[in-house]
């Protein structure tokens, strides 16, 4: 598997979701990511092999695409792998013409909606097949001349086990992020959880937040995530929203968790879990909401109607 990122965000979940799994059937995995990272010790922890891969040099500047390129092919080299999974739509562009030149099968992840240069859409046409999260990212890039005959569609995969409803055994009937937090047990809580970015939205959400809060007194809203992009506009963007929460007098119902790893509890202790995204190739969040029976407001962007437009059984199947 190749990875140009250590977070862990939803590609790098629906990985591990089933990393394990294809270690149970047999398979010996490796991955080529940035070492030393939350998704490389999540890897390592499920038994995966570590290869450090950086598309970034320490300083944070990006290196040029054949320096990644002659690194990943010497990894590969190294591994000697059947199957190379590449688990972005980046990794897909870097790796395609390496993949085609060593003869070595390949899987591209398609879990963007982007535009794409005449060049990036030859790059990732040289991987052998191509797997979108939603009938909307497969006919996005299919548009823009990616191979239709190589690509397919399958939708994120979901733990129930862990994202499930709240058991109506009263003795688990906690309200620990509600005690965290002095919540009311009777307050009604909107969540969000995702990067704190503008394709997310977030400012849609803390200014309607701000708008109901007045008539609504037991109104409180939960943020979890935090912002990834190190780019000034993405920092002034996450700025303005903050100062924008804290200048108003509701900003005590606020609450900014930033990461967490109870998700699934958060998700049983909210009312409603909010989405305002502006674009959304599948959101895994929106999955995990439903599967933990949490309802769910959002936009009609991208895969999100496909998710909630059909029975949701059909999904985890």
């Amino acid at each position: 598997m190749v990875g140009e990122f250590g977070t862990r965000n939803g590609g790098e979940n629906s990985f591990l979701a089933i990393a394990s799994r294809l270690i149970e059937f047999g398979w010996e995995m490796h991955a080529a990511i940035p070492p030393a990272s939350d998704f490389a010790t999540a890897l390592e922890e499920i038994g995966i092999h570590i290869h450090p891969w950086m598309v970034h040099e320490t300083d944070g500047s990006r290196k040029s695409q054949a320096s990644v390129r002659s690194e990943l092919a010497t990894a590969i080299k190294t591994i000697r792998p059947k199957i190379l999974h590449f688990n972005s739509l980046s990794t897909s562009r870097i790796g395609g013409p390496v993949a085609r030149e060593l003869k070595v099968s390949s899987l591209g992840y398609l879990r963007d909606i982007l535009k794409l240069s005449k060049k990036a859409v030859q790059d990732v046409n040289q991987v052998d097949r191509l797997i979108s999260v939603s009938k909307a990212t497969r006919n996005w890039h299919v548009a823009q001349g990616i191979a239709a005959e190589k690509s397919t569609v399958i939708y994120n995969g979901v733990d129930t086990d862990t994202f499930c409803p709240r058991p109506i055994n009263p003795k688990f009937n906690s309200h620990q992020i509600r005690d965290e937090f002095s919540i009311p047990t009777d307050a009604e809580v909107l969540l969000f959880v995702g990067q704190i970015g503008m394709r997310k939205g977030v400012e849609r959400l803390v200014n309607s937040f701000l708008d109901m809060a007045a008539s609504r007194p037991i109104l409180h809203l939960l943020i979890v995530g935090k912002r990834h992009s190190t780019k000034q506009e993405a920092i002034d963007y996450e700025n303005k929203i903050l100062a924008s929460a804290h200048r108003s007098p509701f900003s005590n119902r606020i609450h900014w968790l930033g990461r967490r790893t109870d998700v699934p509890e958060i998700m049983r202790e909210s009312t409603i879990l909010v989405h305002p995204a502006r674009q959304e190739p599948l959101g895994r969040v929106l999955l995990e909401a439903a599967s933990t029976g949490l309802p769910i407001v959002t936009t009609r962007v991208g895969g999100s109607a496909e998710i909630l437009n059909q029975p949701f059984d059909h999904l985890l199947t």
